[in-house]
């Protein structure tokens, strides 16, 4: 079901601020470009952790296992169901971002969490699919600290989310990084979108429940991702954007997108700091460049474990963001559901929030929120649930709340 709505004065009134136009695609690339020479492109083949002296909120002790214990047991309490899935797919590419894939079949490892209630209902509800960034996994949105887990706070406001790392991240399969890109994970994401649909993914012990509508969320390059599922397979309800836009990745953001690049073409890193496929990179070099980049104003605990959880990211998939910005400009407009977009005002990597807003010219219904003192990391920052209640909010207007 596709679903489109008129615009309404409060997208204006949740409006708040217009961005500077700037970043990759633009004039901008040519001063970056020669800026590479300055740059320590070998940094990107830092350790994970790197400089955590520098980064304070990286000190202490971190009981992973209770903490995740104490999060079940807060669910448990209010009735919400959290299950582990799993889905099968194919590595292949049919969207509209031409880039290269191996045509393997992979399995994408997640969980779904929603009130209990909304998954015993007779009628088929509907799910928010969220994809994290380059530098993070599905732990962005499932952060063991009460408050930011985005999944936890959703289902407690009455919404079903689905949470995954993508192939090359966390839990999921690791295939060569050089072999994995923005336009495959596209497809994949369809993949899941229909398995969503259908009920045939796998669950633990669970029948899986088959969904009615699917809203597709991202952060960072998860949003592009959703973007880009959208235009090419046009099977999904809504789209809630947080984190990215064409039209403003800063200079700074370049000037890190160009050092990974330029490690890439050095061979990468493996996928795992001690093992695993290779192909893959850092877009911050280490704890330092990754908090600067990413933080603004977090909740220690929050920080302290973010900081322990950096991804490395596959070099494919930064390789195809050059041609993926430039198909998204031409394309967007294609895309007429609702529209849903986050921006933090302290943003170092992704500005231009108004800009990106205003190339969505297929769909009338368009909402915009700018998270006054939060930067590129939104889930982390303490801003969380000022992004929580209007994610909430958004989806309760548009009727993806049964």
């Amino acid at each position: 079901m596709r679903r489109r709505a008129s615009g309404r004065p409060a997208d204006q009134a949740r409006d708040a601020g217009l961005f500077p136009r700037t970043g990759r695609g633009y004039a901008g690339l040519a001063a970056t470009l020669l800026a590479l020479a300055a740059l320590p492109v070998l940094g990107s083949f830092g350790s994970d952790g790197a400089n955590t002296a520098s980064a304070a909120t990286a000190t202490g002790h971190y009981d992973a296992a209770a903490a995740q214990r104490r999060t079940a047991e807060r669910m448990a309490a209010e009735h919400i169901t959290d299950i582990p899935v799993e889905f099968e797919v194919v590595n292949r590419n049919r969207s509209g971002l031409a880039c290269n894939t191996d045509g393997g079949t992979y399995t994408v490892r997640g969980h779904l969490t929603a009130p209990a209630a909304l998954l015993s209902g007779e009628q088929a509800p509907a799910i928010t699919f969220y994809q994290h960034g380059l530098a993070a996994g599905e732990w962005y949105w499932r952060l063991d600290v009460p408050g930011y887990h985005h999944a936890e706070e959703m289902a407690r406001r009455g919404h079903a989310s689905l949470t995954i790392d993508r192939l090359g991240y966390g839990r999921s399969d690791h295939p060569d990084g050089r072999l994995l890109c923005l336009g495959g994970d596209a497809d994949m994401t369809h993949q899941i979108v229909q398995q969503l649909k259908k009920g045939s993914y796998r669950t633990e012990g669970n029948r899986p429940r088959a969904f009615g509508q699917v809203v597709l969320a991202g952060h960072d390059r998860g949003a592009q991702i959703a973007e880009i599922a959208a235009y090419s397979f046009s099977d999904v309800d809504g789209l809630a954007l947080t984190g990215f836009s064409d039209s403003g990745l800063t200079d700074e953001d370049d000037a890190r997108f160009f050092a990974a690049l330029g490690s890439c073409m050095q061979g990468g890193l493996p996928s795992r700091p001690d093992r695993g496929a290779a192909g893959y990179v850092h877009f911050d070099v280490g704890t330092r460049d990754f908090v600067r980049g990413n933080i603004h104003d977090a909740d220690p605990r929050a920080l302290a474990l973010a900081t322990r959880l950096q991804n490395r990211h596959p070099c494919g998939v930064q390789v195809s963001q050059l041609e993926g910005v430039l198909v998204d400009t031409r394309r967007l407009g294609e895309i007429d559901v609702p529209v849903a977009l986050v921006y933090g005002a302290q943003d170092r990597r992704v500005q231009g929030g108004r800009e990106h807003r205003a190339r969505f010219t297929g769909t009338d219904d368009t909402e915009l929120l700018t998270v006054a003192d939060a930067g590129h990391f939104l889930g982390v920052e303490r801003g969380a649930r000022q992004v929580q209640d209007f994610l909430a909010s958004w989806l309760d207007e548009k009727g993806f709340d049964r």
